[in-house]
């Protein structure tokens, strides 16, 4: 019974340092820029499987982005596209939240517009 309970435990643990947030075939509902070139791009749905580390409950619809850097100008890029279009996005996470720090909001990873 120890060997059981043992092997669910470390599943438990495993499978949570590896989660990462995702949100399919949603809207980018609004974006918020900051003076320091921080970003959040929010959806038309909660996040799912954002690390609890990450989750804030003002942002549980968004992903955190640098967008002083190059990578976050893109995704900054692509959210006011599908914002002005309309167009359907699913992205996802890194797992961590990083750009923001604290447990503010999970950091963009990669996504696609539909």
């Amino acid at each position: 019974m120890k060997l059981i309970f043992t092997f669910l435990f470390s599943f438990l643990i495993i499978s949570q340092s590896h989660a990462i947030g995702q949100v399919s075939n949603v809207k980018v509902t609004h974006i918020r820029v900051d003076l320091d070139g921080r970003a959040m791009i929010f959806f038309s749905e909660s996040i799912g499987g954002t690390p609890a580390s990450c989750v804030h409950d003002a942002y549980k619809s968004a992903f955190g982005v640098d967008a002083a850097t190059d990578g976050g100008k893109a995704v900054l890029s692509m959210a006011l596209t599908a914002k002005t279009t309309g167009s359907l996005v699913t992205v996802y996470g890194m797992g961590g939240c990083g750009i923001y720090g604290g447990t503010v909001v999970e950091t963009w990873n990669h996504g696609f517009i539909k």
